[in-house]
């Protein structure tokens, strides 16, 4: 983080689709997957009612981070919970406290919407992440994920 730089946190746009686009590609990447996005699902993030809220971190203009969240049910619990799909940052931003003040916009907004618990996921190869999480005191259970279709 350049200290002549200001870095803002703000709830993305439709504006800055592009840009988060090329983001989301480098975010599959950097977990192993290869990510092609079709002209509707590019679409989904021009519409109000994309399920997604999404929360960019901008420098000079430029989107260099973002965080994306979602309200889902719990069955289990029988209430509302937010989970957070997504929080990816450029390599050049890590380590500077970002990640925290992300995570802090997330506990916030759950506030706000009434949302008590935060749920998320992170590979288990990813450990630079899940040390992080454990530093902020966030606890794991072990489960495995599956993809079908």
């Amino acid at each position: 983080m350049n200290n002549n730089i200001e870095t803002v946190i703000r709830e993305a746009t439709k504006q800055d689709a592009e840009q988060l686009c090329s983001l989301f590609k480098q975010h599959a990447l950097y977990e192993g997957h290869d990510l092609v996005l079709s002209d509707q699902a590019l679409a989904l993030l021009h519409l109000p009612d994309c399920p997604l809220t999404i929360f960019v971190v901008e420098e000079a203009n430029e989107i260099k981070g973002y965080m994306s969240l979602i309200k889902q049910f719990s069955t289990w619990d029988m209430n509302y919970y937010l989970y957070m799909d997504c929080l990816y940052l450029l390599p050049a931003l890590r380590g500077k406290g970002l990640g925290k003040k992300l995570m802090l916009v997330c506990q916030q907004y759950g506030k706000k919407h009434k949302l008590a618990e935060i749920q998320w996921q992170t590979p288990i190869e990813n450990v630079d992440a899940i040390e992080f999480y454990r530093c902020i005191g966030a606890k794991h259970k072990s489960k495995l994920r599956y993809f079908w279709g």
